[in-house]
């Protein structure tokens, strides 16, 4: 595995000449561009985007969750900044996206891309469709603790990079490094269970120094194929190293609820504290659930469509938010599932704020989430939860309980 990889890079060297060319322009500051089509599930231009580094080197690769041939016409360049706060001067141009091309599959298009970084703790991708003269532009940090290097994750299957946070029970993956030549990698299984998110008036917020407990751990050659056989959170690290990479296992549904049980505990969000309970620990939960829905609703009709947005936004949720949680537990998770995707996403050092336009319904608001390193992922967000957002929680969630909801 590891001789593939090395191979990969061999190719990736000779084919990218990264920042051949420099081009200054007149830009603003990156908080002032929108990153909303990120945090859409069905955003043409979604990308997932995992970075190794070695002293000024990085390689990033890409996963855009579109088809190659609609991807030649795009132009690629990028910034180097040491904050997102930092004004942008320079674009740097790299050759046609499709020179990076590595692989095409059901859930996208992969690319690996070389970069001179330096000293910088944040890449901006800047994907350019001349034909539209739109630019959607990815921000990565590629700094993580120390610029230790991420563990990749392969399919044992396909030989192909793994970028979800989540994977189904019964996946045989195997582990590789983007620079080095390691021999040994640690898998630690972890046996947990997060509480769905507060709400956004909460003031108090979840910890995020949950005491894990490592149910047990095993010793792998870098080369052997690990087959999850169980559910829970894999954490993948070099036994050497204690920064690595976490996959959450799951049933095959998954990110998509069918049973009851698992639709029972994610209406969380739209229950009082005693219809929860009642539901949770009763042997009649599909009763419980069909009535709570048509109680309020007041319409089988209405309950169905109801029941079909709700599930809708939790599925999303858990495709884009799940880190080491669930998604739909997360903070982002829980402000996706009510609100919906945010009408406009700045980035900002600490984090990044979700901004949503005033309806007929609600008012304007923003959300602003506040970026947590954690070792498991460099994806972990926590909102800060202010009291003042209680009037606006209660009446949006009436709206969903009573069908009235536009969606």
């Amino acid at each position: 595995m590891i001789q593939l990889c090395q191979k990969t890079i061999l190719i990736i060297a000779m084919l990218v000449m990264a920042g051949h060319a420099e081009n200054s322009f007149a830009q603003p500051q990156l908080t002032s561009t929108d990153f909303s089509f990120q945090f859409r599930a069905n955003s043409p231009m979604r990308a997932q985007i995992i970075s190794g580094r070695q002293d000024s080197t990085a390689i990033l690769l890409v996963n855009l969750q579109a088809p190659l041939d609609s991807l030649r016409k795009f132009t690629v360049s990028y910034s180097l900044l040491a904050n997102p706060e930092d004004i942008i001067t320079k674009k740097l141009a790299l050759n046609p996206l499709a020179t990076y091309f590595q692989h095409e599959d059901a859930n996208g298009t992969l690319f690996a891309i070389k970069a001179r970084v330096d000293r910088a703790r944040y890449i901006v991708l800047w994907l350019r469709d001349s034909t539209k003269n739109i630019t959607y532009p990815y921000l990565k940090r590629i700094a993580r603790r120390n610029n230790v290097d991420d563990i990749i994750l392969k399919s044992a299957r396909s030989n192909t990079t793994i970028f979800n946070n989540f994977l189904p029970l019964g996946t045989t993956v195997q582990t590789a490094s983007l620079f080095q030549n390691l021999y040994s990698v640690t898998v630690d299984l972890y046996d947990y269970h997060f509480l769905p998110a507060k709400p956004p008036m909460v003031v108090k917020p979840d910890s995020v120094n949950v005491p894990f407990t490592v149910e047990r751990s095993v010793i792998k050659a870098s080369t052997d194929s690990i087959a999850l056989t169980e559910k829970g959170l894999y954490y993948f690290h070099w036994t050497n190293a204690s920064i690595g990479r976490s996959v959450i296992v799951r049933e095959k549904s998954y990110p998509k609820f069918t049973k009851i049980e698992r639709l029972v505990e994610s209406i969380r969000y739209l229950t009082t504290n005693e219809e929860y309970e009642k539901m949770t620990t009763s042997f009649k939960k599909k009763e419980l659930f069909d009535e709570f829905w048509l109680n309020n609703a007041k319409s089988p009709a209405k309950a169905k469509r109801v029941i079909r947005a709700y599930y809708k936004r939790v599925r999303e949720a858990n495709t884009l938010f799940t880190s080491y949680k669930e998604g739909w537990k997360t903070d982002m998770g829980m402000i996706y599932i009510i609100f919906g995707p945010p009408s406009k996403a700045i980035m900002k050092d600490e984090g990044v704020m979700w901004i949503y336009d005033k309806t007929f319904e609600l008012p304007r608001v923003a959300f602003f989430f506040k970026h947590i390193n954690t070792a498991f992922t460099d994806q972990h967000y926590v909102l800060v939860r202010k009291p003042e957002f209680q009037n606006l929680w209660y009446r949006t969630i009436d709206l969903w309980r009573s069908g009235k909801k536009e969606f």
